[in-house]
């Protein structure tokens, strides 16, 4: 896909594109980190070594798949900035409450009531795929740990718990933050263009 199609595409459909690219590399990456950790990652035992397998395949489709999203999420922060380029501090929160409360700014067709608009479709857009971008990124670093969260030595596999263990409490934290500013931005878009249409 071009450029320049790209950046006429709506946001849903570049988050579309995103998501389904980003599937297959994530899958390929998994692919090829199983077949190469079955030839590399040989241990002492069956369970080390699958382990090992898991881990590497994790991580390879981890990364991968966080780069993908990474293209995405670096080309459009320009778009992100843009409603609230030239706001004072009033009118950004003025747009951060109104969107958070689903309460459509009026009039409709007023400069405001478009940033509100624009801002909280690209965020019911986006949103998703920066959390799957952090998301696939925890994963990456959390694979190769895997096969050292049972190791023998406490010290590796205290260490690796740790890594683990803060990946998925922050996973945990952030994720329903997201996940309910995204539903917000998403109510927003369907009142704001409720209230458009009633006022034709």
């Amino acid at each position: 896909m071009t450029a320049v199609s790209e950046a006429t595409a709506t946001p849903e459909a570049v988050a579309r594109r995103a998501w389904r690219r980003t599937a297959v590399i994530v899958t390929i990456g998994v692919v090829l980190g199983a077949v190469g950790g079955s030839l590399f990652a040989r241990q002492d035992s069956a369970l080390e070594t699958t382990l090992a397998i898991v881990g590497i395949a994790a991580g390879v489709g981890g990364l991968l798949g966080t780069f993908s999203m990474l293209t995405t999420t670096l080309r459009r922060s320009s778009d992100m900035q843009a409603p609230i380029d030239g706001l004072s501090r009033f009118g950004r929160k003025t747009l951060a409450q109104a969107i958070a409360s689903g309460t459509p700014i009026e009039p409709a067709d007023s400069d405001l009531a478009r940033r509100a608009f624009d801002l909280a479709r690209l965020r019911a857009a986006y949103q998703p795929v920066a959390l799957g971008q952090f998301l696939l990124l925890y994963v990456g670093i959390a694979g190769p740990q895997i096969p050292n969260l049972f190791d023998d030595d406490s010290f590796v596999a205290g260490l690796s718990r740790i890594i683990c263990g803060a990946l998925l409490v922050v996973a945990a934290a952030m994720s329903p933050v997201i996940l309910r500013q995204t539903r917000a931005a998403r109510r927003y878009v369907q009142a704001a263009t409720e209230a458009a249409a009633r006022q034709r």
